[in-house]
């Protein structure tokens, strides 16, 4: 790989870290200055939530960007947003457990995700996202071998599992969740014609 090349990696991988930190460091901004709303716990569990929601999509819509744009670089920052994802993922059910019910609840915890169905397919996502992070690791990657390919197969039925739980957890329906499945729907559209063509020409 050239020098120029390497930059480019890097520049790209960095700009996606950014990405993905800016939330965090925003959402510290408003609780630091209080700029949160009446419920402060349900203004941040919405935060970190439609954050790991908003990652998930430009994961997915990564493949169609960077062919529109000429730009195959992005195809490396997959792994990192995965990793971002996981880590917003945690934080979401970890201002759940500790703001809201209290770690020392861990019964009312688990008795509240088996009441509310939106809660349910929230822990099914969580585990999908646990799945695919911790299969990232090269040393589990090399031990799952093919096996890797059909656990990240998890991307598009987990984002559907997200977009439910948010749709359903919302008060009012608002545009955006149906926006984001928009998206979602062209980058799949764009997979499979790209599937189809590979088996077309093999």
């Amino acid at each position: 790989m050239s020098q120029e090349n390497k930059l480019t990696v890097w520049l790209t991988k960095g700009s996606i870290h950014l990405v993905a930190l800016l939330p965090l460091l925003w959402l510290i901004f408003l609780i630091d200055t209080q700029q949160l709303g009446a419920d402060p716990t349900k203004d941040i569990q919405h935060f970190t939530g439609i954050t790991v929601l908003r990652l998930l999509v430009l994961i997915a819509c990564i493949p169609l960007i960077a062919q529109l744009l000429r730009f195959t670089t992005l195809f490396q920052t997959r792994k990192a947003l995965g990793l971002w994802c996981f880590f917003w993922v945690a934080l979401h059910l970890s201002s759940y457990l500790l703001l809201e019910i209290g770690i020392n609840n861990l019964g009312l915890f688990f008795e509240e995700i088996y009441s509310r169905v939106y809660l349910v397919i929230g822990a099914i996502a969580w585990l999908c996202l646990f799945l695919m992070a911790i299969s990232s690791l090269n040393c589990i990657r090399s031990w799952l071998g093919t096996w890797w390919k059909r656990v990240h197969m998890l991307l598009y039925p987990t984002l559907l599992l997200v977009l439910c739980h948010y749709i359903l957890s919302l008060k009012t329906l608002t545009p955006e969740p149906f926006i984001y499945l928009g998206l979602v729907g062209c980058a799949f559209f764009y997979r499979i014609k790209n599937q189809w063509k590979m088996s077309i020409s093999s």
